[in-house]
């Protein structure tokens, strides 16, 4: 009987000792290297890229939601694999998943086709121009432009006790026009 409790000791033993060396935890990718494998890099660098490409200034919200973020990654990318360019700029918080609040540029000329049965509701900006919320499952749209540009403004409907659609009509207030 000595024997046997002296073996299973040993195997406790050497269990507690190897299993932390051999056990491996996969760490989850920091969020940056996940958006960097489809695109995204600093706002910064999005920006320029997207003004160099379409040889023309573009300007962000001044305003964002009221929510905090832990990120903002931004990308140029080519809309249906077209040559029709877009700058999708994504905020983000890695603890808080449904803080995430996406605004989409693209030039006026290719802006997109916005079904009536969409619309929810249409609304004047302080500029005169009109912007419109679309009905688009688990966000908030609002969609308006300028002399040059199209902006969608989207925000997760998961944060509306923390966030009210009105306040996209805010943050579309403070874009300049050029």
């Amino acid at each position: 009987m000595k024997k046997y409790a002296m073996a299973l000791l040993l195997i406790t033993c050497l269990l507690v000792v190897y299993t932390p060396v051999h056990a491996q935890v996969d760490q989850p990718k920091p969020l940056e290297d996940f958006y960097a494998e489809y695109g995204y890099k600093s706002l910064d660098e999005a920006v320029k890229e997207f003004e160099q490409q379409m040889k023309m200034k573009v300007t962000l919200p001044k305003k964002l939601p009221s929510l905090t973020f832990t990120h903002v990654l931004a990308r140029v990318d080519r809309v249906g694999g077209s040559e029709k360019l877009e700058l999708n700029v994504e905020y983000l918080n890695e603890h808080v998943p449904e803080n995430h609040f996406n605004v989409d540029i693209r030039p006026a000329e290719n802006k997109l086709f916005i079904h009536e049965k969409r619309i929810i509701e249409q609304v004047r900006l302080k500029s005169g121009g009109k912007g419109v919320f679309v009905k688009v499952p688990g966000f908030h749209v609002f969609i308006f432009e300028t002399e040059h540009w199209q902006y969608r403004l989207s925000m997760d409907q998961r944060v509306s006790d923390q966030f009210f659609p009105d306040e996209l009509v805010e943050i579309a207030n403070t874009v300049e026009s050029h």
